[in-house]
């Protein structure tokens, strides 16, 4: 797959992470779960969704065994969890720091986290071995 066609395919998946990461949280929360919970749950969901979407859709990773799923799925949580980090950490930054509208913060930070997402992705997390290629 071209890296225009990966880039594009990761953008669409990610569209439906967030939606799902959203559609989660409103639906814990109508069931009354309490908020730090409910944000927790719905990120664990989301992030499994794009997991697999990530590896079969966007960077069709073929590699089986449970060592090798283990090892992208821990990679994948690990930065996904440090992009959370990031997210909260740059929004931060620009909204209390440099004092910029928070709607223009986070479409700046989901771009500067999307793309960590994704170079992380593919130089790290599903990775061709150099005879794959």
């Amino acid at each position: 797959m071209s890296m225009i066609k990966k880039v594009f395919s990761f953008i669409v998946w990610g569209l439906a992470t967030t939606a799902l990461n959203v559609g989660f949280f409103l639906l814990f929360r109508h069931m009354g779960v309490p908020l730090t919970p409910a944000v927790i749950l719905a990120w664990f969901l989301s992030v499994t969704f794009s997991y697999f979407a990530n590896k079969k859709m966007v960077f069709q990773d073929s590699s089986s065994g449970f060592r090798a799923i283990l090892k992208s799925m821990l990679l994948f949580y690990g930065s996904r969890a440090f992009s959370g980090l990031m997210d909260v950490v740059l929004m931060n930054l620009f909204v209390k720091v440099f004092g910029w509208d928070e709607l223009i913060s986070k479409l700046i930070n989901e771009v500067l986290v999307s793309t960590f997402n994704f170079f992380f992705c593919f130089l790290v997390v599903f990775r061709k071995k150099s005879d794959e290629r």
